[in-house]
């Protein structure tokens, strides 16, 4: 099993991390690189991949960067395979013109970033499920939660030969310009750390984190400000985001707006505050351990404070999620608000207007997609 890193799923965030992992290191400190291997799902990406020169281009819109990463960038170096299953017989010919791709591989992957929207994340690493084992570490870059449990059931039932999950929180602002270029338009650290079963266990999350070649690549790369969170740490990280996301993004879809704008609407205003009634209490049970401070920090009151911060913060931005019904695509609403209903339930607590902002958005994805269809 080699020390090279995977990274399935190419949007804004799989990108933005390639990029890093190729571009800018601290090479007095980690040398050499270790090869980054990019998973492509359709044939398209390659003729794309073709066209952007085998690089992915940086763009930045500030100048506050650190000394190491230059004010646009190139990089180049990567490794490329394309999943066999996305491939039919009659489009061989055209991949044996590019003789660096790889088709199909079984080489066993010990560190796999999974950057894929959370809906698709079963499916995208079903094809490769066989390469992955006890010894494989898997960091899920994503919104919502709820999907290493759904990997678990699906994927890996045997806990003795169940890869090592990770969680990555990126606060960057990153939006899509080209398919293999992306602006950076805003900063924001990396927050990396174990999650699920082996994050329980001190013994068994200290383990996993010593040696890592992936974390220590992540932590390495200046453009990221990476950092690496205690199991503790990084499920309050998940919990906060979860909140946030499960009002702003919601909302902004109802509303239509970005999310600045809904600092403006008393309408919104109000919902706000019926949401978080439920989050609150639901966020703090999900940190049953939590200490007074941690406590205080998932109160009502600062949990409002956060979503107008970030709201305020990125007030130019047009939420994924609104992104993402106008389109008529399907969102990540069941890994978000979804999971905070199932999790309230458990706990016994009220989940009405979740339920019903869940509902609204299903809805809503539908008559999209619907009408995108037609247009077709």
């Amino acid at each position: 099993m080699d020390r090279g890193i995977h990274v399935l799923g190419l949007g804004n965030l799989g990108k933005y991390v390639a990029y890093a992992l190729r571009h800018g290191h601290r090479t007095d400190i980690v040398h050499p690189l270790p090869p980054v291997t990019l998973f492509f799902h359709k044939l398209s990406l390659l003729r794309h991949w073709e066209s952007a020169g085998r690089s992915i281009s940086y763009i930045p819109e500030f100048d506050t960067l650190p000394s190491e990463v230059k004010k646009h960038g190139r990089a180049t170096g990567f490794r490329v395979e394309l999943l066999s299953d996305a491939i039919t017989g009659a489009q061989l010919g055209e991949i044996e013109r590019h003789p660096d791709v790889t088709v199909g591989s079984d080489a066993p992957i010990k560190y796999l970033i999974v950057a894929t929207k959370t809906i698709a994340t079963t499916s995208a690493i079903a094809p490769i499920m066989h390469r992955l084992n006890k010894d494989s570490h898997i960091i899920f870059l994503q919104n919502g939660m709820g999907v290493t449990d759904e990997i678990s059931e699906k994927l890996f039932p045997d806990p003795e030969n169940r890869p090592t999950y990770w969680a990555a929180i990126c606060s960057a602002g990153i939006y899509h310009r080209a398919p293999f270029t992306f602006v950076h338009a805003g900063t924001g650290p990396l927050s990396v750390g174990v999650v699920g079963a082996r994050s329980q266990d001190p013994k068994l999350a200290r383990l996993a984190m010593e040696g890592n070649t992936m974390v220590d690549q992540l932590l390495n790369a200046p453009l990221l400000d990476a950092r690496l969170l205690s199991p503790e740490q990084i499920l309050q990280a998940q919990v906060r985001k979860l909140v946030v996301n499960a009002i702003i993004n919601p909302l902004t879809v109802i509303f239509g707006c970005k999310n600045g704008q809904l600092v403006e609407i008393a309408e919104a205003s109000d919902m706000v505050g019926q949401l978080l009634q439920e989050a609150g209490p639901i966020a703090r049970g999900m940190l049953p351990k939590a200490d007074d401070l941690v406590k205080r920090e998932f109160s009502d009151k600062t949990l409002t404070e956060v979503v107008w911060e970030v709201a305020r913060k990125t007030a130019n931005n047009t939420s994924s999620m609104l992104q993402d019904v106008r389109q008529g695509r399907p969102t990540e609403i069941d890994y978000i608000n979804g999971y905070l209903v199932s999790y309230g339930k458990k706990l016994g607590l009220p989940t009405s207007y979740h339920a019903d902002i869940h509902k609204r958005i299903k809805q809503l994805e539908s008559e999209h997609a619907n009408q995108s269809s037609q247009e077709v």
